[in-house]
């Protein structure tokens, strides 16, 4: 069921899903104070599955209305949908929302964008396009390494060495692990650069919500450039390619055309065979295979199951993270170091 506390004047705007996901739709219609409406008449619909609340319909400020909402977080376990119709990317009501994980978020203005929104919103998954945007800012509270504590450094011998990263599917890391690995090769004394390459646009809701320092055609966050085109403003060890979700009929181009191409999925059983199924269409290229959740009990299974190596690396939500999966950098990235490194333990190797 939905409950939606709406304004006269987008009272409608959610019928169709209605329509379409057969929800019941519970219509509340006025001007509300949430607070109020929170801890005196949400517990007469504790059943309900999602609240979509129409900002126009809320009497508070926005940063009264994030307080009310972060003591509604604190009270039920439902998912809030805030229709918030032609909201700016650098709105500072938008930063908090996302501070606060509230990440079904409809923004749009045109009717038709604005249902498209909508239904992500009420996907199994719901909206994606703020999960990196909360990453980002957790990755801001994590502490600062000590002196004591820095990374350890390498060589690494080459210049502008490409690696592109894909998903055999949605929400598998790539995005994370694409700058996690800049991030690591950054404080481990190499160079690297991110490059977006799919139609997500994370970057550019990062650099909007974040307001990333610019520097010719790069966006500086954590001393680390971040590329929305191909103009590359100067040589890099590496330049990571985030190439989102694998093609379906074809390999993405940037992802082809790679001198390190990483393809990710979850091991776990019930999405491995879409795993194995994109490792097959990679079979005539030279890609390496990166699950990044794959629990040690699973790892015997999973051997008699996959005919490819498989690197196996661990989920990390700060994108920013320097010291995450060192072992499967280290791995990836062997040869074009130029230091001598200890043998390899094999740690990320299912094989």
């Amino acid at each position: 069921m939905i409950l939606y506390l709406t304004s006269k004047s987008h009272m409608n705007l959610l019928d169709f899903i209605e329509q379409e996901r057969e929800f019941p739709l519970k219509k509340l219609i006025g001007q509300f104070s949430l607070l109020s409406f929170v801890v005196k008449d949400m517990r007469h619909f504790n059943h309900v599955r999602y609240v979509a609340i129409d900002r126009e319909a809320i009497l508070e400020s926005d940063e009264e209305m994030v307080q009310a909402l972060l003591s509604f977080q604190t009270m039920y376990e439902m998912r809030v949908i805030v229709i918030a119709e032609g909201l700016p990317e650098s709105s500072p009501f938008l930063h908090q929302l996302v501070q606060t994980d509230i990440l079904n978020i409809v923004t749009a203005e045109e009717i038709k964008t604005m249902q498209e929104e909508i239904r992500e919103c009420f996907s199994e998954q719901g909206m994606q396009r703020f999960i990196l945007a909360a990453d980002m800012i957790q990755s801001e509270e994590q502490p600062i390494l000590s002196p004591s504590e820095k990374e350890e450094q390498y060589h690494f011998d080459c210049t502008n060495v490409t690696i592109a990263i894909a998903g055999c599917d949605r929400r598998v890391g790539v995005t994370t692990l694409a700058f996690n690995l800049v991030c690591w090769i950054n404080a481990h004394g190499g160079t690297a650069c991110y490059l977006e390459a799919n139609s997500s646009h994370h970057l550019a809701q990062i650099i909007h919500l974040f307001q990333a320092e610019k520097n010719q055609n790069a966006y500086v966050m954590e001393s680390c450039d971040f590329y929305m085109t191909r103009e590359i403003n100067k040589e890099y060890n590496f330049i990571v390619v985030d190439c989102g979700l694998l093609g379906e009929r074809q390999l993405q181009e940037d992802f082809a055309n790679a001198q390190i191409q990483l393809l990710c999925g979850s091991a776990m059983p019930y999405e491995l065979p879409g795993f194995i199924k994109a490792m097959e269409r990679c079979r005539n290229f030279p890609v390496q295979f990166v699950s990044l959740f794959v629990p040690n009990n699973l790892k015997p299974y999973l051997k008699n199951l996959i005919q490819h190596d498989v690197l196996c690396g661990e989920p990390c939500r700060d994108v920013f993270e320097t010291r995450a999966n060192q072992n499967l950098f280290t791995s990836i990235l062997r040869s074009y170091i130029a230091d001598n490194l200890p043998e390899y333990n094999g740690y990320s190797n299912l094989m």
